[in-house]
């Protein structure tokens, strides 16, 4: 079976996929960052790309849903609607993402999280590898995002993603 290309995930998807999704798919398999972000790497292979397409359909009508009961907590697009955010992570309590190409500017990378149940969102300006450092090496001020989250095993694994200085 030949391996799963980016041209063929982003086909499915119908939106570009962002490097930083492309650097940490090619330096980790499917699995759970830290325990805490279950990741399904849409390359390593059919099955992963079945989770992971099945997740972001699931995440999408979800929370499609409940926007239609409480805009005010849901108030943005979810994939595939136009512009909408696409899930690449989600955890017991949150659920991760990146901004869709046409919203803002596509050279730069977003990622947007939420609590599931409502109880605000958060964004951070910066690639998904950017983001799991700063969140790991416990940098990143949020309320949002209230769990224990040093690890400095995975941080690691994330030294060569770290932004200058840090």
């Amino acid at each position: 079976m030949p391996a799963l290309t980016w041209e063929h995930v982003e086909g499915q998807l119908g939106v570009a996929v962002p490097l930083g999704v492309k650097a940490i798919s090619s330096r980790f398999p499917a699995g759970s960052f830290g325990d805490w972000i279950n990741f399904y790497n849409p390359v390593q292979s059919v099955q992963t790309s079945t989770m992971f397409m099945g997740t972001l359909k699931s995440v999408g009508e979800t929370l499609r849903y409940a926007r239609q009961v409480n805009f005010e907590e849901f108030p943005y697009n979810f994939h595939p609607e136009k512009s909408g955010l696409v899930a690449w992570g989600h955890g017991d309590q949150h659920v991760y993402f990146w901004r869709a190409p046409g919203v803002a500017d596509p050279d730069v990378e977003v990622v947007l999280y939420c609590d599931k149940h409502g109880a605000g969102w958060g964004e951070f300006s910066g690639s998904v590898p950017e983001f799991l450092v700063e969140l790991f090496n416990d940098r990143l001020e949020t309320e949002i995002l209230y769990d224990e989250w040093v690890d400095c095993q995975f941080f690691s694994e994330f030294q060569e993603f770290a932004r200058p200085g840090n």
